[in-house]
């Protein structure tokens, strides 16, 4: 039998494929070396584009925030008007709130049983000072003034009430509250 050694055969083919393997595993480092090359290439180049957009939009907002300025102080104008137009029609609203207060003191007042000495309005709670013949006249005198629309129900209020004798007449000095409701409060209600 004939023996052949294939032993240098074999080695070269070991060489060869050791070669390929280098090869191919170079050729795969400088394929991915250039991949990300080109990748960090055109990520940059993107960012570059994206900064010059972001210093265009940053002029433009810079341009417009002076109309920004405008427009916030317009606003706040405006309110300050639509504040002054809403008190004005509230005035308006209730500008004979006085006229119709004494009107309404004149109309329940028993006549000839109650005089008024003085009369104090405080917001809308008013208080009246005065004399009386009796106890009768003033009694009809409150429930002629809470039958009223407007005096806020239960709001009349005797807060005192006594017995004087002037000019040899006995008379009753009282005093009175109640809270007057204009005639916008009424037309709520």
């Amino acid at each position: 039998m004939i023996l052949i050694n294939l032993l240098p055969v074999r080695t070269k083919k070991r060489e060869e494929g050791n070669r390929l393997i280098a090869a191919a595993y170079l050729f795969t480092v400088f394929l991915a070396l250039a991949v990300m090359v080109m990748l960090d290439i055109t990520y940059n180049g993107m960012i570059a584009t994206r900064q010059k957009q972001l210093a265009v939009v940053q002029t433009q907002v810079k341009a417009y925030s002076i109309y920004q300025v405008r427009l916030n102080r317009l606003t706040k104008r405006k309110q300050n008007i639509e504040e002054k137009r809403k008190v004005i029609k509230q005035l308006q609203s209730d500008r004979d709130a006085v006229v119709r207060m004494l009107a309404l003191l004149s109309i329940k007042i028993p006549v000839g049983k109650i005089w008024f000495n003085s009369l104090t309005q405080n917001d809308y709670t008013v208080s009246l000072d005065g004399v009386a013949e009796n106890n009768e006249a003033i009694a009809t005198f409150m429930r002629n003034l809470q039958a009223s629309p407007y005096v806020e129900p239960g709001s009349t209020n005797l807060v005192v009430s006594k017995q004087v004798q002037i000019s040899d007449m006995k008379l009753r000095t009282f005093k009175l509250a109640y809270r007057f409701r204009t005639y916008s409060q009424t037309l709520k209600k």
